[in-house]
């Protein structure tokens, strides 16, 4: 008898297991007998919080989008969904960047247009950009050699020939913008699409205009200054001229970069992400 009641009760020992990992295996789904486990708290945010994010998030299309891509990825201005700033990462720094902007570049002091709780709502949606590690994002079709692309850019006999009217590393010329903490300042697609398109989206500070004296000359350049009398252009080779305007029978700007069009058909495949992994360590 006593032998009868052990087995039983290992029967039920094991029937008892059986249920728990039949709970286990029904993802969830009720099993007779057995008692559910606990529910995991979810974490959400307040109503109040996600009304702050929603109201960041209408702010940060009209004022920000333009430059820095709908999703926060870059464009012209930088990606914040890495969780990285140029500036500062603390909320203040974002904020101090909103409100007085930054000189010389798309930047704009907002400041001015924004109340303080508009520019900390701006912060939130901005922290909620944060992709997570390993997120799939734009990649370049090949992983490029930085060493190589370095002589590429450095080399002022080669294809590319980028020192001419780029500077990196405090090396080269200033017809083009300078790419020193280019990585940081743009998202890896807008550089690739910088390189291979130079003329889609022209910085305003290095428009290229066209200016025709009244013996005729004509001379393309960068346009260094200009104000309503004068105006100072650089050609590509470096060279500076400074015009009243007053001298001049046109002055033009130009909708095309001095940059080369056709940098994939001067470069290989390899070359040209060679040059891309190159540029994106500038930062």
């Amino acid at each position: 008898m006593e032998m009868r009641y052990r087995w039983a009760w290992l029967g039920v020992g094991f029937l008892g297991c059986g249920l728990g990992i039949a709970w286990l295996r029904n993802d969830g789904m009720p099993v007779r007998g057995a008692d559910p486990p606990p529910e995991q708290p979810k974490k959400s945010s307040t109503t109040e919080q996600q009304a702050a994010l929603e109201e960041g998030q209408a702010l940060f299309r009209g004022l920000c989008s333009g430059c820095h891509g709908g999703a926060g990825r870059g464009g012209k201005g930088p990606d914040l969904t890495r969780g990285r700033f140029m500036h500062g990462n603390k909320d203040e720094d974002i904020a101090h960047v909103i409100r007085e902007g930054v000189p010389k570049t798309t930047m704009k002091k907002l400041g001015d247009s924004l109340k303080e709780e508009q520019i900390a709502k701006l912060v939130l949606f901005i922290r909620s950009l944060a992709r997570a590690p390993g997120e799939a994002t734009w990649k370049p079709y090949l992983k490029g050699d930085p060493a190589a692309g370095r002589k590429l850019f450095f080399d002022e006999k080669g294809k590319a020939n980028c020192v001419k009217c780029h500077s990196a590393d405090r090396q080269g010329g200033r017809v083009g913008p300078p790419l020193d903490r280019i990585a940081s300042r743009r998202s890896a697609e807008f550089v690739m699409e910088s390189i291979l398109e130079p003329s889609k989206d022209i910085d305003p500070a290095y428009e290229s205009v066209q200016v025709v004296t009244r013996k005729g000359i004509v001379i393309v350049g960068i346009r260094v200054n200009e104000t309503n009398f004068s105006i100072q252009v650089r050609e590509e080779t470096g060279k500076f001229h400074s015009f009243l305007k007053s001298e001049l029978e046109e002055v033009n700007v130009l909708k095309k970069s001095l940059m080369p069009e056709n940098v994939a058909e001067l470069l290989t495949v390899k070359e040209l992400h060679y040059l891309f992994a190159f540029v994106m360590t500038l930062e």
